[in-house]
């Protein structure tokens, strides 16, 4: 299994989902994202078949009871499947942990062959079992041909992930 752990914020919500969504004057909780990162992110889980795992922190709104972050996240997860990026899991909270300790924490208990991680901002580069899988994201851009071209090629390559490491 391959997998692409997918932050938000900067990723798909990027300063052009943020412009288009206030010349439409969409509500913040049925906002839309960058159509161009949505593009490079469906184009490479289809040359990949990898499943997408939220590892952003809006994955706490779904231990919220608030009505508002609610449709808020239910927003991201219907957006992402009718691009046919569907989310398939979450990564787990962990106090004080970090992104790449969620991450980490969630491969040693799901199958998984090979992985990238999505984001804008440097929560990877201390850790050498996620440094080397971690593709930036410039925020100001989002997700773009480069970055895809990138993961496209950590997901393909002949280096599999060592869960022994």
């Amino acid at each position: 299994m391959k997998v692409i752990f997918l932050d938000v914020d900067g990723v798909l919500c990027t300063p052009v989902s943020h412009t288009l969504n206030r010349l439409r004057k969409t509500p913040v909780e049925s906002q839309q994202f960058d159509p161009i990162s949505l593009f490079w992110l469906r184009w490479l889980v289809h040359k990949t078949d990898a499943a997408v795992v939220l590892s952003s922190t809006w994955r706490d709104g779904l231990m919220m009871e608030d009505p508002f972050c609610k449709a808020y996240i239910k927003n991201l997860f219907e957006r992402l499947s009718a691009n046919g990026t569907p989310l398939s899991d979450v990564t787990p909270f962990i106090p004080h942990g970090g992104k790449s300790s969620e991450i980490l924490a969630w491969l040693g208990c799901s199958p998984c062959e090979k992985y990238v991680i999505l984001d804008d901002t440097d929560y990877f580069s201390e850790s050498p079992e996620t440094a080397s899988h971690w593709v930036p994201i410039p925020n100001s851009r989002g997700l773009r041909f480069r970055q895809a071209w990138q993961a496209l090629h950590l997901l393909q390559s002949s280096v599999r992930w060592n869960r022994a490491k």
